[in-house]
């Protein structure tokens, strides 16, 4: 990627991704991070991850009115050929990707957050003050245990033992935010293992018995003593949102010229 030619520096970014079925959440997801991120020196990225050209054309729209900074076409060509969105979701290992590429152009706090997961604006007034106190990693918990969400085959691909982490609570995918200079190595470990289908998504793993990019995230941060043992309404993180993304985009148009 050629990075925007640009001076301003940022305090922290935003990133979500979505393709073409996610536009709706996406869109509701801008118009109010617009608010949210009112005064907050932000960088927010989408990943175009497959996108129509109509819906391309509305987020370039958006651009130009200064609800995202940067609108990015994910390269699937750089990357294996199971990450096709289009089998099995791609088994999610998409999204170690997307951290791992802003991670390495734009070093520093990173929030990624589904395009319908909506945060509180504590949450961003807060942020310095949760890395310092969450060493540099956050994301609440999540339903289940490892024991529950995690297959047998990841320990397997570690050579590690699951009676270690059965017991631990599930971080959640939706929302996770990372300091580099704090946790780069958890996205560096997080990232190599999604480049390997036997480590992201085991043999016989499913929905049903695996949760891809979270579980890996879950077993990476255990294994650095980080634990996600707090809840999401703590912090202010709303998941889920995205099955109010109609009802949101048209009571926001009807009071904001798009």
């Amino acid at each position: 990627h050629p990075l925007p030619q640009s001076n301003i520096t940022y305090d922290f970014t935003v990133i979500t991704g979505a393709s073409q079925n996610h536009f709706c959440p996406t869109k509701s997801f801008l118009y109010y991070m617009k608010d949210i991120l009112e005064g907050f020196n932000a960088r927010l990225i989408v990943y175009d991850l497959g996108f129509s050209d109509s819906q391309r054309k509305v987020l370039k729209k958006l651009q130009k009115l200064g609800y995202l900074t940067e609108l990015r076409t994910f390269q699937w060509s750089h990357y294996p050929d199971f990450w096709n969105i289009t089998i099995a979701r791609g088994e999610y290992a998409w999204k170690p990707g997307m951290v791992a590429e802003v991670a390495r152009d734009y070093p520093g706090k990173l929030v990624w957050l589904d395009s319908g997961t909506l945060v509180d604006r504590k949450y961003f007034t807060k942020l310095n003050s949760s890395l310092r106190k969450y060493e540099g990693f956050i994301s609440p918990r999540s339903s289940g245990t490892m024991k529950v969400w995690t297959h047998p085959g990841v320990y397997d691909y570690y050579g590690d033992d699951h009676n270690k982490y059965d017991h631990v609570v599930n971080c959640n995918g939706a929302s996770v935010t990372f300091d580099t200079t704090k946790t780069q190595h958890i996205i560096d470990e997080w990232f190599k293992c999604a480049t390997v289908k036997d480590c992201i998504a085991p043999p016989g793993s499913s929905r049903v018995n695996h949760r891809q990019d979270q579980a890996i995230l879950t077993y990476l941060a255990a294994k650095n003593n980080i634990y996600c043992d707090y809840k999401k309404e703590k912090l202010g993180i709303h998941t889920h949102e995205d099955r109010n993304c109609r009802q949101y985009i048209s009571n926001y148009e009807s009071t904001h010229k798009i």
